[in-house]
C-alpha cells in the first residue's frame, strides 16, 4: 500500500501519486473548468456530485469521466456551449451520456424535476419529425404528434407520473400513423378524399396491436377532418392465459428459499410481489422501503392501497433481507434502487431480470389476480391493492368468482392504477 501525496489515505495510487477519489476530483475539476480556472456556480453541484456520488464507487465514476463523449458533454457545460436546460439537452448531438448527467443534475438540484417518460417521448418524437422532414404528409403528422400526442401526455403527466409503457405506446401509436401516411402515399391517396374500401384494405390486414395503435391516429384525424369519417372495427383482445394455481404456487415455493438456481435476492423478492400481489413491474419498480411497515405486534404490511395488505412469512423474512443489505450511508429510498441517480431501477431492467429466473410476466400476474379475485370481492381487491375496480371486476369474472355481483364503489379508489391505452 502506498499513501495519497494529498489526503495520506493508503491505497492503490494513480495520477501524479494521488488516491483514487483525488484523482477523480482533480478530473472533474478540468473537465468543468469555464476557461477562467473556476467552476461556474450553476455547475458547483454537478462537481460535487461527480467526485463524491451518488455512483456506487469512485472506480465507476473514474471510468465514466474517462469516456470521449462524456467529457466532450462536460466541456460543453462548462463553457456556456451547451445551456443548462432540459430542452437543450434534448437537442445535444450525442444522446448516449445524457439520461444519466439529466438524473445527475436533477438529483442535485442543478436541474427542476420533470417526467422522465415524458421528456424521453418529446426528445424521441423531435427527431422522428426531423427525419421525417420529406415525407408527402409531414404536416399531418407533425399535427399529430405535437397537437395532440404531446398536449395528451402532459395532461397525464400532470396528474401522475408515466409509465414506460404509456410512453411507448405513445411511440407506437406514431409510428403507426407514419407507416399509415406512407401507404396513402405510396398509393396516390389523399387524405380528406379516403374512401371506406380503401382504409378496410389497409385496416383488416394489420395484426391485432397494430390495429390498437393506429385506432388514435385514425380518430384523431378523422375528428380533425384530416380524414373523412369512415368505420373501422373496434378491436377486441382475447381473455389471455394465466398459469395454474399449481404453477403459482410452484414459483413461489422456488424464489423464497435460498439455493443456486434461485437468482438475486431483489429479483426473488420482485417475483414475489407479482405473483402474490399481482403488481404490475410499474408499480413493482417505484415502491420504497416505507411501502414495508412493520406493525405492534411485529407483523409486517405492504402500502399498495387502504387498508394495506398483509405480507406473509416467509416473503415477509425474505423482505427484510432485502432491507438489511442497504449499505448504511443509502440515500436512495427506493427499494430497488436504479443506476440513475435518484432513480429506481428502470422497467426494461426489472422486466428482463424476471424473465431470466423464469417469470412469465403476464401470465403470472394475470394468475395471480384471478386467485385474488376468487377470495374476495373486486372492489375490496381494488382498494387494497391500488388497482381500478374494473381491472379486479374483468378478472372476476374470467375466473368464474361468486363475487362479480358485489356492488363497486362510486368513484374511483384511493389509489387507482396507472391505466395506459394498449395495455
Amino acid at each position: 500500500m502506498f499513501r495519497c501525496h494529498r489526503c495520506e489515505v493508503e491505497g492503490r495510487l494513480y495520477h501524479r501519486k494521488l488516491c483514487i477519489r483525488c484523482t477523480v476530483t482533480d478530473r472533474v475539476a478540468a473537465l468543468l473548468d469555464n476557461g477562467d480556472g473556476h467552476i461556474d456556480p450553476a455547475l458547483v453541484p454537478l462537481a460535487a456530485a461527480l467526485t463524491t456520488g451518488p455512483t456506487p464507487t469512485p472506480g465507476g465514476r473514474l471510468v465514466w469521466l474517462a469516456k470521449p463523449h462524456n467529457r466532450d458533454l462536460l466541456r460543453a457545460l462548462a463553457t456556456g456551449q451547451l445551456p443548462l436546460t432540459h430542452p437543450d439537452l434534448n437537442a445535444y448531438p450525442e444522446q448516449g451520456p445524457i439520461p444519466y448527467l439529466r438524473a445527475l443534475l436533477v438529483h442535485c438540484g442543478t436541474l427542476p424535476e420533470v417526467d422522465r417518460q415524458l421528456l424521453e417521448f418529446e426528445a424521441w418524437l423531435t427527431r422522428r419529425l426531423d427525419k421525417l422532414a420529406a415525407h408527402p404528409h409531414e404536416r399531418l403528422l407533425r399535427q399529430f404528434g405535437l397537437w395532440h400526442q404531446l398536449p395528451r401526455m402532459r395532461t397525464k403527466a400532470a396528474l401522475q407520473p408515466l409509465t414506460p409503457p404509456a410512453r411507448t405506446y405513445a411511440q407506437l401509436e406514431f409510428i403507426h400513423a407514419t407507416a399509415f401516411c406512407t401507404w396513402l402515399a405510396e398509393h396516390n391517396h389523399r387524405p380528406t378524399e379516403l374512401g371506406q374500401i380503401d382504409l378496410d384494405r389497409y385496416y383488416t390486414v394489420l395484426k391485432i396491436g397494430h390495429r390498437q395503435s393506429l385506432r388514435g391516429f385514425l380518430n384523431w384525424a378523422m375528428t380533425s377532418r384530416n380524414l373523412p369519417t369512415l368505420t373501422f372495427a373496434r378491436t377486441r383482445f382475447t381473455t389471455g392465459e394465466a398459469l395454474t394455481h399449481t404453477q403459482r404456487l410452484d414459483l413461489l415455493r422456488h424464489f423464497v428459499p435460498d439455493h443456486d438456481h434461485a437468482g438475486p435476492l431483489r429479483m426473488r423478492v420482485a417475483a414475489c410481489l407479482l405473483l402474490l400481489y399481482a403488481q404490475p413491474v410499474t408499480r413493482i419498480m417505484t415502491l420504497t422501503v416505507d411501502d414495508f411497515v412493520i406493525e405492534d405486534d411485529g407483523s409486517m404490511v405492504l402500502q399498495l392501497g387502504n387498508p394495506p395488505a398483509p405480507v406473509p412469512e416467509p416473503f415477509a423474512t425474505l423482505v427484510m433481507r432485502l432491507l438489511a443489505q442497504r449499505p448504511d450511508d443509502a440515500t436512495s429510498r427506493w427499494l430497488f434502487p436504479g443506476r440513475r441517480p435518484g432513480q429506481p431501477l428502470n422497467y426494461v431492467s426489472l422486466s428482463q431480470g424476471l424473465r431470466d429466473i423464469g417469470v412469465p410476466l403476464r401470465l403470472a400476474r394475470v394468475a395471480a389476480l384471478r386467485q385474488l379475485a376468487l377470495q374476495a370481492p373486486a372492489p375490496v381487491i381494488a382498494e387494497a391493492l391500488g388497482f381500478h375496480h374494473t381491472t379486479t371486476q374483468r378478472q372476476t369474472i374470467h375466473a368464474g368468482g361468486i363475487w362479480n355481483r358485489y356492488a363497486a364503489p362510486d368513484g374511483p379508489t384511493q389509489q387507482a392504477e396507472p391505466r395506459t391505452r394498449g395495455r
